[in-house]
């Protein structure tokens, strides 16, 4: 790689020429890129590099640190889950309207053999405000591990934590927000894999002291499901996941009421509503900044032409309706670039969101879209 990831003698991990790229503004867009239907701006956010081993983006996840830098955090590689890739940052340190250039925090096999890829990664900031990534690395149903890394100074430096409890071979997949809980812990969640568990299912690990290290995992449903989205809305913590075959056109709601210790799992109502829809990808969800009790969501439907779908719920009953079209993804014959999904949603003040995904080709180029509107 043409990276420089050489560590400090502190131990902390360099995030270097961090020069912000401009965003692509809408007038440069391509004709297969998707359609905002509602008043905002479309644009790339960060986009594909000329490196071929670092220009497909994707699954990005995103979280504003305690100086109002925007951290992106996304898997940068050859292709979805071909032979090469890490995880790495951009940050925004204007509100979202430009991204530094793509920076790895480790890439894989350059950097452990034993993995081939980076699988997906979840992001979240501790009490005294520090920004942790975790990241998925893996090879088939081989091996898989987790890493993680912490950062005080939001985003420039990175540091390596203690995984140790989460791999080899012990989870399998890290995805979605690292939440907050009581007495300053941290939870974060994914889904098992092979070799560990033959079956599906979804795990915690909680941390208690801020990210630093992380505790041994707790089966949370044995559900056939993957990609699981924590969010805590009051006392109550509530995980959407991706709802496997049969049930890919469908998410499912796992809820606790004390902080993990126990869980009863669902499906829920929020399912396709395009009729060649045959599976929903990773799901989103966040507590609504202006009212509590309300949830809001994020549906990515395929196959092309796609849809992005914003419902709301209330957090209590768990009831979810469609609010409105977002985005439209055409389907262009002939065109290589049908790869895209995995919103991530941000608030950034007033009524104003931004709406990451990723939107390119499988193999190749893949940049990382954002959408700017108001709610």
């Amino acid at each position: 790689m043409s990276f420089n990831r050489e560590q400090n003698s502190n131990g902390n991990l360099p995030v270097q020429n961090t020069k912000s790229i401009k965003s692509i503004g809408k007038s440069s867009l391509p004709d297969w890129a998707g359609k905002l239907v509602i008043p905002g701006t479309l644009r790339i956010a960060v986009p594909a590099p000329d490196d071929a081993g670092i220009s497909h983006l994707s699954w990005p996840k995103a979280v504003i640190a305690k100086n109002g830098t925007i951290i992106l955090a996304y898997c940068a590689g050859v292709g979805h889950n071909r032979g090469g890739s890490g995880p790495a940052i951009s940050i925004s340190e204007d509100n979202g309207a430009t991204f530094s250039n793509p920076k790895l925090l480790s890439y894989y096999p350059d950097d452990d053999d034993r993995y081939v890829d980076c699988g997906n990664l979840a992001i979240g900031t501790a009490e005294d405000g520090t920004v942790i990534i975790l990241a998925m690395a893996f090879n088939g149903d081989k091996a898989n591990n987790i890493f993680g890394w912490r950062s005080k100074d939001n985003g420039r430096t990175w540091k390596s934590v203690d995984t140790s409890e989460l791999g080899p071979n012990k989870t399998g997949s890290v995805c979605g927000t690292i939440v907050q809980l009581p007495e300053g812990k941290l939870m974060v969640m994914g889904h098992y894999r092979l070799p560990e568990r033959k079956n599906f299912g979804i795990w915690q690990s909680v941390s208690h002291d801020n990210g630093q290290t992380w505790g041994t995992p707790k089966m949370v449903t044995n559900i056939k499901g993957v990609e699981p989205v924590l969010v805590r809305s009051g006392n109550r913590l509530i995980v959407f996941i991706r709802g496997q075959h049969p049930s890919q056109t469908s998410q499912f709601l796992a809820v606790s009421d004390d902080f993990g210790e126990t869980w009863y799992t669902g499906l829920s109502n929020i399912s396709a509503q395009s009729g060649h829809t045959n599976t929903i990808a990773h799901p989103f969800a966040m507590v609504n900044p202006k009212n509590s009790s309300e949830l809001l969501a994020i549906t990515a439907e395929r196959p092309l032409p796609g849809n992005f779908w914003l419902w709301r719920g209330n957090s209590n009953d768990l009831k979810f309706e469609i609010d409105k079209c977002l985005i439209k993804i055409p389907k262009i014959e002939g065109n290589p670039n049908t790869d895209y999904g995995y919103t991530w949603m941000i608030h950034t003040g007033g009524n104003r969101y931004l709406l990451f995904y990723y939107h390119g080709k499988g193999f190749g180029a893949n940049s990382i879209w954002v959408a700017e509107f108001k709610l």
